[in-house]
């Protein structure tokens, strides 16, 4: 059995390789092969990335590593927050996770919940309190990205810096009204 189909195999092979009938016996010159282009690196570099953000006004904090994450303490408006890189290989990492905690006795459930059901992109996970600690509410943002460096995440940044401003107000308890000033008494 295996004889014969190692002859089936050697006749279609020498069948494939014969001319056609009646096809001239002129041989085809294959194309020359394209040349090889380099493709467009995937992602941004941690230091480019680093750098892009300074220049939009943002303090970054150099990269560093928990376990098996790698991220970067940032802080815009006011508001600190951590950018998580992801998928990354030895010079880039092609997608990331904005992330934002608040802790404070005032988060509820049903906050988040609102939050969650109020807004797009940003999207909010709710953390019981416990005997040490109060509720607290994480924001995440997941983006990813091609080839194009930093401006590609211009966009991204806007809407998180905006929401994360928002998620604050929200959340978090409105400051104490000022008391209005009293006029001095008179004499």
């Amino acid at each position: 059995m295996k004889h014969a189909l190692l002859l089936t195999l050697a006749a279609a092979a020498t069948l494939s390789a014969a001319p056609l009938a009646g096809a001239s016996a002129q041989t085809a010159t294959a194309p020359a092969a394209a040349p090889a282009t380099a493709q467009p690196q995937v992602g941004i570099s941690p230091a480019d990335l680093s750098a892009w953000l300074t220049s939009r006004g943002a303090t970054v904090e150099p990269v560093q590593t928990s376990g098996e994450r790698r991220f970067m303490k940032v802080t815009t408006d006011g508001l600190p927050w951590v950018l998580f890189l992801q998928s990354c290989d030895a010079t880039a990492c092609s997608d990331f996770q904005f992330t934002a905690a608040l802790s404070d006795p005032s988060i509820t459930l049903d906050k988040v919940n609102g939050w969650n059901r109020d807004r797009r992109f940003v999207k909010a996970i709710y953390e019981a309190p416990d005997a040490t600690s109060p509720a607290s509410a994480v924001a995440q943002f997941d983006v990813l990205i091609g080839a194009g460096g930093p401006e590609q995440l211009v966009d991204h940044l806007a809407v998180w810096r905006a929401l994360l401003v928002d998620f604050v107000r929200t959340l978090m308890p409105a400051p104490p009204a000022a008391a209005p000033a009293t006029p001095p008494a008179g004499d």
